[in-house]
């Protein structure tokens, strides 16, 4: 069976993450790649004909060759382990 838009990667594609929407698969997908890490997105097109943006129906997975899965996974967690701008700015002193 003939795909496209693959990578010269061979193996199966792993689940790597549940994005909540397009959205924000979007962006996972595009962190990965700057990563050098190739990536498939799978998402029920039902949800882009109706909008949907919440919900199960809205989901997307993110795939990346198996060989690589680790790497994306290690790169994930370590932007949800980052504090944010706004968590880390103390509050300034009123003197």
């Amino acid at each position: 069976m003939a795909t496209t838009g693959g990578s010269i990667q061979s193996g199966e594609p792993a689940e790597v993450y549940v994005a909540a929407n397009d959205l924000e698969a979007q962006v996972i997908k595009s962190y990965l790649e700057s990563n050098d890490i190739p990536v498939m997105l799978q998402g029920d097109a039902i949800s882009k004909v109706y909008g949907f943006t919440v919900g199960g129906m809205a989901e997307v997975r993110v795939y990346v060759p198996e060989l690589l899965a680790p790497k994306a996974i290690e790169l994930l967690e370590e932007t949800e382990e980052a504090p944010d701008d706004d968590e880390t700015e103390e509050p300034a002193d009123p003197e």
